[in-house]
């Protein structure tokens, strides 16, 4: 409580589609204190997770682009803040918080960042990671707090921006839908795999920064090794027909 009255907090995100982000933010607001706290969500795009979160009765706003660091909405983004009197921004993923900080900071509102994956890479072209390098940079040096979801992520980012500081916050498991007493399906009985097969599980988008394709090129080359391996790949993404078509090559 603030004053006596409940924590307006805005969880702000890049986009309305389900990916790993989405997922934590989704549970992040389901199962928030609301004697304390009053969730609002952010968005930059539509999506599923729009949907859900207006079935559970949480207020949405989609303040639509694609881009980081879109300047053309800071105006926009502003005005939202400032209407619903938010106290306090939880900034999810480089757009997110590229697309919030100004506005934020120019109506002294705290901002907390929490990294899920940085947005520079070992195989970008010099000039991109060099210029995702500073964004990063500028995003973690202003935010009020940030938050890093595993001490691999803290440390990446400590290795090229060593003025980076954050506290690690392990993602949570939600133990009634993952709960190892429950009956699941048997996918290996589904796909007809004995026990003495190798079942390697691959669950994310088809998208470049999860590299699908790499894992197939590698996983063609480990089959030369080991033929007693199977691959299962469980999501969906622009890159998911490619994945497909390099199936069928390999």
């Amino acid at each position: 409580m603030l004053n006596g009255k409940k924590i307006k907090v805005l969880e702000c995100i890049r986009q309305g589609k389900i990916g790993g982000g989405e997922s934590h933010l989704l549970s992040l607001v389901e199962n928030l204190d609301r004697n304390r706290f009053e969730p609002i969500v952010l968005s930059f795009t539509s999506g599923p997770m729009i949907e859900q979160l207006q079935q559970m009765g949480v207020e949405t706003h989609v303040i639509y682009t694609e881009k980081p660091f879109d300047i053309r909405k800071w105006n926009a983004v502003k005005k939202l803040l400032l209407s619903k009197k938010i106290d306090l921004v939880h900034a999810h993923g480089t757009r997110a918080n590229s697309n919030i900080l100004w506005a934020s900071k120019k109506l002294k509102i705290p901002v907390i960042y929490t990294i899920h994956g940085w947005s520079f890479h070992p195989d970008q072209k010099p000039l991109v990671k060099t210029l995702r390098l500073l964004g990063e940079k500028y995003l973690t040096s202003r935010s009020t707090l940030n938050i890093s979801v595993s001490q691999s992520n803290k440390e990446s980012g400590k290795e090229l921006i060593p003025s980076f500081e954050s506290v690690v916050v392990n993602n949570g498991i939600n133990l009634q839908k993952f709960n190892p007493a429950d009956q699941f399906k048997d996918i290996r009985a589904e796909l007809k795999l004995s026990k003495d097969k190798i079942l390697v599980l691959f669950i994310a988008r088809f998208t470049l920064h999860k590299q699908p394709l790499t894992l197939l090129k590698a996983f063609a080359e480990a089959l030369k090794q080991n033929a007693n391996m199977h691959l299962l790949m469980v999501g969906d993404g622009d890159q998911k027909e490619e994945a497909k078509q390099l199936i069928e090559y390999l």
